[in-house]
Parts: C-alpha cells; sequence; structure tokens
C-alpha cells in the first residue's frame, strides 16, 4: 500500500534558525496523527511545510507519490486550519468559503449553508468575519473539512481554549471528517486531549521528532507510577509521619509533601492527618511536568546504608 503522505529528510531554516529539523514520517489513508510539544517546539512550523505555505530548506515532502513543489496542484487535496485560524477578514463567511472552497472545487451556496449549519455558522454567512469570535474560526475551518472533503487536514491546536460545551461537537466534525476518508494530523500541548482520537503520536522537541509512538504504546507509558501531593502546614513533621506509618518513599517542595501512592493510599493518609488534627490544605496528583520535578527533589531522609 502506498502511503498517503511521506515526510523525508525535512528541514527548514530561516535566516539562520531552524524551524524543522531532519523530520521523517509516513503516512495512510484516513490515519489520524498527532503531534505534542510544547510552544515553539515546531508543531505549527511543520503543519505549514506540509502545506507549501513555508519554504523548505532540505528533504522532500511527498502526497499520493506527488513532490508538493514539483506538482503544486496535489496541495488542492491539502486542508488548513491554523491556530489562530487565518480568513480574509474584512469579507463575509460567505466569500471566505466560496473563495477557499474553489481552490479544490467550485461550491454552491446551498452545500454552504448545509455543513455551517452543522456547526451553528448558519446565521453568521453574511457576517464579516472580522466580527467572529477566536471559537466561531476555528468552527469555520472545520466546516471547510466537511465541505471540501480533503484527503489531508491539517489542524492547529483545535481544542485550544475551546469553551467545555463545545469540545465534544468540534471532537464529533473531526471524527466525520475522518469517516469520509480524510487523513487527519493535529497538533497540541497536551496528549491528554487526544489521546483517544489518534493512531500515532509524534512528539517534539527543539524543532526535531524526538519519537513516534503508537496508542498502545502512549497508554502503556500513561500507566507508569502515580506520584501524589498534601499540602500541609508542618511538612517535615507530616513527612516523616507517612514514612513511618505507611512505609513510602517521601520528597518535600515548600508546604508540598509528594509521594508515589494511588488513590486509596493517598485518602488514608488524608484520613489519618486529619485523625491527628493536621489539617490538609490540598491533595491531588501531579502532572506529567510535575512528576519531573518530583525526580529531581532529593529524598527527605537519605535511606540509612548498612
Amino acid at each position: 500500500m502506498s502511503n498517503l503522505l511521506e515526510v523525508k529528510n525535512l528541514s527548514v531554516l530561516i535566516k539562520d534558525r531552524f524551524l524543522v529539523k531532519n523530520t521523517n514520517f509516513t503516512m495512510e489513508d484516513g490515519e489520524c496523527i498527532g503531534v505534542i510539544g510544547q510552544d515553539k517546539s515546531g508543531k505549527t512550523s511543520l503543519l505549514k511545510a506540509v502545506s507549501g505555505s513555508l519554504p523548505i530548506s532540505a528533504g522532500q515532502v511527498f502526497i499520493d507519490g506527488h513532490d508538493i513543489f514539483r506538482d503544486k496542484k496535489i496541495l488542492t487535496k491539502v486542508s488548513t486550519c491554523f491556530d489562530p485560524p487565518i480568513f480574509f477578514k474584512y469579507q463575509t463567511v460567505l466569500a471566505n468559503m466560496k473563495y477557499i472552497s474553489m481552490l479544490s472545487e467550485a461550491y454552491n451556496k446551498e452545500d454552504i449553508i448545509k455543513v455551517l449549519n452543522k456547526f451553528n455558522l448558519a446565521q453568521k454567512l453574511h457576517t464579516r468575519v472580522l466580527f467572529l469570535s477566536y471559537f466561531e474560526k476555528k468552527l469555520m475551518g472545520l466546516a471547510l473539512g466537511l465541505l471540501t472533503k480533503p484527503k489531508l487536514l491539517l489542524l492547529d491546536e483545535p481544542y485550544k481554549n475551546l469553551p467545555p460545551e463545545h469540545l465534544e461537537m468540534v471532537k464529533n466534525a473531526i471524527k466525520q471528517i475522518r469517516e469520509n476518508g480524510t487523513a487527519v494530523i493535529m497538533t497540541t500541548r497536551d496528549l491528554d486531549t487526544i489521546l483517544d482520537e489518534c493512531d500515532r503520536f509524534m512528539f517534539m522537541e527543539n524543532r526535531a521528532v524526538k519519537e513516534i509512538l503508537t496508542k498502545e504504546e502512549c497508554e502503556k507509558k500513561s500507566q507508569g507510577p502515580i506520584f501524589a501531593f498534601i499540602k500541609v502546614k508542618y511538612p517535615h513533621y507530616v513527612g516523616k509521619l507517612i514514612m513511618e506509618n505507611f512505609d513510602l518513599h517521601v520528597k518535600l517542595q515548600g508546604q508540598n509533601v509528594l509521594f508515589q501512592a494511588d488513590e486509596d493510599i493517598t485518602a488514608k493518609i488524608v484520613h489519618f492527618l486529619n485523625e491527628k488534627k493536621l489539617a490538609v490544605y490540598r491533595a491531588g496528583y501531579l502532572s506529567k511536568k510535575a512528576e519531573k520535578i518530583f525526580a529531581n527533589l532529593t529524598p527527605f531522609f537519605k535511606e540509612e546504608t548498612e
């Protein structure tokens, strides 16, 4: 089976600064790949290079076997929605939809209204994009993806800053786009937001792909140790009590006592402290970023060596 997308040794260098470095990956029809990384890690630049909107310094990008810079017509099979969404802000929603969709195939007004209805945007048909909210512009980008049925859809931070009540609407729209046979690449800073939707995950750091994992590999990694914390007035005293009564290794960070334990043990510790009339101001679990902090902290008490 031939790949829908093939990225070979891709690098983008602008004014002696790499935006993307030596990136390689392939993608099949209908597949969904999540690109995870912090701000300035190269996620958006990678999408722009794949879409042909950013000049490539080295390497090649093939879509359906066609080099995107030798056969620019192949880019009509690609639809993009960057963050923030980019449209002609002084033109109406209808004018934007008509013009952009004509780049791949002409669509009539009825087709456009039908797809906008799916996102509750039909009433904005004659509104200038300038007056749309950030969220409405994101929905407009997804509406274009449904309208033009591209072979490849590139979504930059599709869930960023979305109101919770609209999150499910966007997820369902992306699911429908995939059911139509479109492959999707979406970027995010938070793996958990897309873990259930993607087939593979690319982790970017310092403008390069650090590793590519399957969903099963990501889920296996996420099932690692659970690190809990409690915030108390006397962390040294509480840390000593936890070590003596629960046989746990403890680390301190300010007023936080950190330890490795599941929900049941953490609940027992909180109950134990309450019985001793030691106030617990806050309890919870560490984020993945905070786990790195935990790993670098010195243990509260060094283990005795024989």
